[in-house]
């Protein structure tokens, strides 16, 4: 049996860190099991990942325990660096061969890596998996909390802990993380149960639909998209098409509109409201794949949804079906500084906010039922977004 630490030292600030708790963690373990064989080593890309696993499974010594250490994001672990950072997707993780044991697990030392991660990781491969709910931090102490002084050696122990601190309650729980009195809390560990509500979007499609049927109300996103639209009646196709709504707004401007969604009851949706649009279609779709022939799509639009998707294979695809000069147009949310440049868009912005406050209109009840319903939770806790970096990248 194997007992493999991987950890990072590149993504984000603490890669020495990652590296002396990766090494604690080893001789605690080893001295618990002399005779194991438990292995420590950086990962700093997928692909190292893939080989480190590669090389375990060649070994003929399956793992009992798999550990990472280091930065996560919804997807689960981080690699690379900022600029050009790295994370499986959901559908990359579940094309893995991964060489458990049978009494295998697995541990996932990450700030939040217990809130969609570790659950997922245990539905998908099968063996019971642990992580963290709260952000973590290092610890001289894995029991309690003790700061982790700047002269200490390479060395030195050290552990990846999670308690109450700045990021998640404030300031007030920073200084009693400070000083002591805040408890550690323990790893969230998930069996590998498939869950029983619907996660997909097809439990809200209705009330998705009564509130975005009208496409206006995404006006500045709808409005940018429409400006770079190729004049020449381009073939366009719809990545989370949704509804449909924003197809058939650019309708009579287009050869063809093609819109795919992984939802069957939003498909639904959409051909009922606009299947008799002449030059539209939508199909629902599984996995990455994209239901049109070689270079027969001249522009590809993703609102809203692209977080969602499996970039790397949806990107091979979306090359496949490009004409010569393809487009892709992208609109998405990421948090970022603003500028001076700005300042009249965001004032706008404020003031249209205002306005729906205190005159809510028929799109605000409508949205308001739409994110009250607990279809939409369940949706939003199995199907995170991206990490930011990556979709700043």
């Amino acid at each position: 049996m194997t007992v493999w630490i991987g950890h990072t030292t590149l993504y984000r600030q603490g890669g020495a860190g990652f590296r002396r708790a990766a090494r604690t963690l080893q001789r605690t373990l080893q001295a618990r099991a002399p005779g194991e064989t438990i292995l420590a080593e950086a990962v700093e890309s997928k692909a190292e990942f893939v080989a480190a696993m590669a090389r375990i499974a060649a070994s003929g010594r399956p793992l009992r325990a798999l550990h990472f250490i280091g930065h996560s994001g919804m997807y689960g672990p981080m690699f690379r660096t900022t600029s050009v950072p790295e994370q499986f997707s959901p559908h990359e993780w579940r094309t893995l061969k991964l060489p458990f044991a049978p009494d295998g697990e697995a541990f996932f030392h990450c700030c939040r890596s217990a809130r969609w991660f570790a659950p997922f990781f245990a539905r998908t491969f099968g063996v019971p998996a642990s992580g963290h709910h709260l952000y973590t931090t290092f610890s001289a102490r894995p029991d309690r909390f003790v700061w982790d002084p700047p002269f200490a050696g390479p060395d030195a122990p050290l552990s990846v802990v999670a308690l109450p601190g700045r990021t998640s309650h404030g300031l007030g729980a920073s200084v009693l993380k400070y000083a002591g009195l805040l408890p550690v809390a323990p790893m969230l560990r998930f069996e590998p149960e498939s869950p029983s509500p619907d996660t997909s979007y097809d439990p809200v499609a209705a009330l998705y639909d009564d509130a975005f049927a009208d496409i206006a109300v995404r006006g500045p996103e709808v409005a940018w998209i429409e400006a770079h639209l190729p004049r020449s009646r381009p073939r366009v196709l719809e990545i989370g098409a949704g509804n449909g709504a924003l197809l058939a707004r650019i309708a009579p401007s287009i050869a063809s509109g093609l819109g795919v969604d992984a939802s069957a009851g939003m498909v639904e949706r959409a051909r009922a409201r606009f299947g008799h649009v002449p030059n539209l279609r939508f199909a629902s779709v599984d996995g990455p794949f994209l239901p049109c022939e070689d270079a027969s799509i001249d522009v590809v639009v993703s609102m809203l949804s692209w977080r969602y998707l499996d970039w790397d294979p949806i990107m091979a695809e979306i090359r496949r079906v490009f004409s010569p000069g393809g487009r892709l147009l992208v609109v998405d949310m990421v948090a970022g500084k603003p500028r001076l440049r700005d300042a009249p868009r965001l004032a706008a912005g404020a003031l249209e906010r205002a306005r729906r406050t205190l005159r809510p209109g028929r799109f605000e009840d409508r949205l308001a039922r739409l994110v009250r319903d607990p279809g939409w939770a369940t949706m939003l806790a199995y199907n995170p977004i991206r990490a930011e970096h990556e979709l700043r990248w």
